[in-house]
Parts: C-alpha cells; sequence; structure tokens
C-alpha cells in the first residue's frame, strides 16, 4: 500500500482528494498538513496531522505527496516534494509559467517518479458523454464545439488569491482550466485564441468572465463562463455538418462528495432525469431528434490510474506534459485578452 500525504485540508482536500485516496484500496491517507488545527482527525481518525511542509518531506514512509494549495504553491511545493523522492499529483492549474513546468516535468524524469496533475472534470459526465458522441462520429465534421461552466455568484469569497488580480487568479484560470483540459484531450493543440476577459463584480478584481475562441484547422472551440447567469442552457453544444447535440445538466459527483458519499457506494455518479443529451440528426424528412443517455462520471478512476502507474501496471493518464500545454493556452489566451487580437499558439 502507498501511504499518501495531503498538502492542505480546505475545501479541494476534505471534498475532493481525501474521500478519493480513501475510496482507492492501494493507497492510505497517511499525513494531512494543518497548521492551525487538527479537524481531518474528525473524517479519518488515524491520519497523522503536521504543521510543517518539512515533516512530509522528511518522513520516509511517505511515497506521494499531494500539492493542493494555492496556485502560487503549485511549483515551489512540488519541486521540494520531488527533490526529497516523492511522486507527485498537483491540483490544476499545473504551473504559473511554461519555465516551471518544464523544470518540473524534468526534475520528475530525472528522479523517476511520477508527476500527475488533478484534472478530474475529465472524469465527468459531460467530458465522457461528448467523447462518446466525438466518436461515434455521428454528427459527421465537427464544426464548432462551445463548452459553458456559468454560475451565479455575486459576493466575493474570503479566498483573494482567487478574486484579486494575482498571477494565475479569476474563474480562466480556476474553472477555464477544466475545459481546456477537455478541449485539449479531445482535439489537440489549436492553432490560435481570440479572448474576451473582464470583472463583472468589480472592476479591480479578477476574472470573472470570459469568452474565449481557440481556432483549430476546421472548427473552432469556444470556452465560456460568466458569474451572472442565472438560468443556464446547454453544458455543451457540438455542430456537425450532419447535425448538432446538446448537453444539459451538472456532473453529481462534487455535490455527493460534500453530501458525504463515496465512490463504489449505491448511487453513487448517478445523475438526475435532467442530465440529458439531444441529439438532432439531419434527414431527407428533416431533423430527427433523440435523447441521448448521458455517460456516468468515474472520479475514483483518477487515483485508481496514479496507484496503478507508480506500481507499474498502468500508463499515467494524467501527466503533467498535457497539463503544461493548458497552461501554455491560459497564458496565450490571457495574452490575446491584454492585446485584444488573436494570435497564434
Amino acid at each position: 500500500m502507498l501511504n499518501v500525504a495531503l498538502c492542505s485540508y480546505g475545501m479541494s482536500g476534505k471534498v475532493f482528494h481525501a474521500p478519493l485516496i480513501a475510496a482507492e484500496p492501494q493507497l492510505y491517507l497517511h499525513t494531512v498538513l494543518q497548521r492551525s488545527d487538527k479537524s481531518a482527525l474528525q473524517d479519518f481518525a488515524d491520519v497523522q496531522i503536521v504543521k510543517n511542509f518539512n515533516d512530509i518531506l522528511a518522513n520516509p514512509a511517505i511515497d506521494l505527496v499531494v500539492v493542493n494549495t494555492p496556485n502560487e504553491h503549485h511549483y515551489p511545493m512540488t519541486k521540494a516534494a520531488l527533490l526529497a523522492g516523492k511522486h507527485v499529483v498537483t491540483e490544476k492549474p499545473f504551473t504559473l509559467s511554461i519555465a516551471e513546468g518544464k523544470e518540473l516535468i524534468a526534475l520528475a524524469e530525472q528522479q523517476q517518479k511520477i508527476l500527475a496533475v488533478f484534472h478530474n472534470k475529465r472524469l465527468e459526465t459531460d467530458h465522457l458523454t461528448v467523447q462518446k458522441i466525438l466518436a461515434d462520429e455521428t454528427l459527421g465534421r465537427v464544426v464548432e464545439i462551445e463548452w459553458h461552466y456559468d454560475r451565479y455568484r455575486n459576493n466575493i469569497t474570503h479566498k483573494l488569491w482567487k478574486e484579486d488580480k494575482l498571477p494565475g487568479s479569476g474563474t480562466w484560470w480556476d474553472l477555464g482550466v477544466h475545459m481546456l483540459d477537455s478541449m485539449l484531450t479531445l482535439f489537440g493543440r489549436p492553432q490560435a485564441v481570440n479572448a474576451d476577459m473582464r470583472s463583472l463584480r468589480r472592476a479591480e478584481g479578477s476574472t470573472d468572465y470570459f469568452n474565449v475562441c481557440f481556432h483549430y484547422a476546421d472548427m473552432r472551440a469556444l470556452l465560456r463562463s460568466s458569474t451572472f447567469v442565472s438560468e443556464k442552457g446547454a453544458t455543451v453544444s457540438i455542430h456537425g455538418n450532419k447535425g448538432s447535440f446538446l448537453k444539459f445538466g451538472q456532473d453529481v459527483q462534487e455535490q455527493q462528495l460534500m453530501n458525504g458519499s463515496r465512490p463504489y457506494q449505491t448511487n453513487w455518479a448517478n445523475h438526475g432525469s435532467d442530465n440529458i443529451g439531444i441529439l438532432a440528426i439531419q434527414g431527407e424528412g428533416g431533423v430527427r431528434r433523440t435523447q441521448v443517455e448521458s455517460e456516468h462520471g468515474c472520479y475514483e478512476m483518477f487515483y485508481r490510474n496514479i496507484a496503478d502507474a507508480i506500481n507499474g501496471k498502468d500508463t499515467l493518464r494524467f501527466p503533467a506534459q498535457q497539463a503544461l500545454l493548458a497552461v501554455e493556452m491560459l497564458l496565450a489566451a490571457d495574452e490575446s485578452n491584454k492585446l485584444q487580437k488573436t494570435i497564434l499558439v
């Protein structure tokens, strides 16, 4: 069994990482870094609580370190963990610069350690359903795909590293990176980008609205998010020369984890009747519409793959190399927005 150390027990640690680690039989949640309290003990009575990151690095019993800290800490903490001989899972976004990412990838290869990035949205119903629709080629030649990550948030949270104009802050780096990961996984590297971003809640705040268009040779991928959407439409729309596909509803896994449900339990990832897809195919008699059952999410497969990759049983499916491409696209869109023009990538 592989011993895991978690570097934070805030929302991501408590809701995502700790429960998913605990659900994987090959992993054991050994240590949690909590500087001010010991709340992790309420959920995991046997876990060790440390107040100093160096206690994790110096402990030879720890095999895997999860760096789920604010974005600015991803690079230094991941580097330190690799140098200490640990495998590492880093939260998204991987790093804040291309140079940092390249350095970490080279270091992981030098240390012969697994370096992965927690792109869990690839294991949600939207991505999995879109992946199936594209594989079936029902739509013919795809010319446009549009992702939405909309919500209504009028308040300003206490998380200044998300709310203030800081490197890597705002919804583009927080939410846009999820859609970017799906886009890059399904379609590969684009050719150009045109981005429009702004702050709707306060002029001096970080991005909370974006409309980003990535150009492919014969397709456009639109990534959109707004903080003031009270009534949501399709989360994903795909248009091809033979028809269209619209995906509605949200993945339930995050809410289930927040409510205390865990992978492999009854009804895990069973979404509601609102989570559907509509397939509209052009034919001689007009448009034929059918309802498509959405694929079920599988967050548990992330740490299953991490453990299997460390144990030599599978290829790593969430490598830092692809996550670095997402960072490159995040930065390119920021530059496009700054220049207010389309730029090549």
